[in-house]
């Protein structure tokens, strides 16, 4: 007769199937939590940056035929870490408005957008101005970044910012990794790009003793033959994050 060996029994291998399992699952459990610990190093700063556009000024305008200008401003604050790896992100957007030469949006029509300030790393302002052509389709896309883009105070997904170059793609890296689609941004692509602009301040400046940091642009240029000219102005705030916050 043969006999059976130790492992053939029912009951050890239900007894080994059970302490491997278990011991799988601890050692997930402890990847997890160190992913998340290492995630909240990243982001743990008792302070947070606040955007807040204080004017749009139209000197000039692109269209000459109707007399007014059809524009977005897009925004993004993007806060990257020491490997250049997105970690936070916060969006808002303004329009469609009809701008006339010489007229002024103040900042109670613009969002404000914050994000807590990495413990490595810089915080990207990037911001674009587009002459729209599809109304529809543009009110649709700032109504839903500003519904989904502000997402200052959670983690995102990890992406890369090496292979964005200009103010524009890193606006889109930023609605991407809000989880907002390509297609509803994908109006930019087609419509007339008036100007773009990225102002970073790194971790060590954020941490001076200058708490407001004033920001002016200039977008002109000529477009068929049309020249168009804008003056934006925002405001970048460092918060002290209080205690319940």
């Amino acid at each position: 007769m043969i006999k059976k060996s130790f492992l053939s029994s029912p009951f050890v291998v239900l007894i080994f199937i059970v302490s491997i399992t278990m011991f799988f699952s601890s050692c997930k459990s402890t990847k997890n939590i160190s992913s998340n610990q290492a995630q909240k190093q990243d982001l743990s700063t008792a302070k947070s940056l606040v955007f807040q556009v204080k004017s749009l000024k139209a000197i000039d305008l692109e269209e000459d035929l109707t007399f007014a200008d059809e524009v977005t401003l897009t925004y993004s604050l993007t806060a990257v870490d020491e490997n250049n790896k997105v970690v936070q992100v916060a969006n808002g957007s303004w329009g469609v408005e009809s701008m006339k030469k010489g007229q002024i949006a103040l900042e109670e029509r613009f969002k404000t957008i914050e994000l807590q300030i990495p413990a490595k790393g810089k915080v990207l302002t990037s911001v674009i101005l587009t002459e729209i052509e599809d109304y529809k389709k543009a009110q649709n896309t700032v109504k839903k970044i500003n519904e989904f883009g502000n997402l200052g105070k959670i983690p995102t997904l990890f992406i890369a910012l090496g292979e964005y170059e200009t103010p524009l793609a890193i606006v889109f890296a930023s609605l991407q990794a809000a989880g907002i689609g390509l297609k509803a941004v994908e109006h930019f692509d087609q419509d007339d790009l008036l100007g773009q602009n990225t102002f970073d301040l790194s971790v060590k400046a954020l941490s001076e003793k200058q708490k407001v940091f004033p920001v002016k642009l200039t977008f002109e240029g000529e477009h068929f033959k049309n020249k168009f000219h804008y003056e934006l102005t925002y405001e970048l705030k460092v918060r002290e994050k209080k205690s319940n916050d």
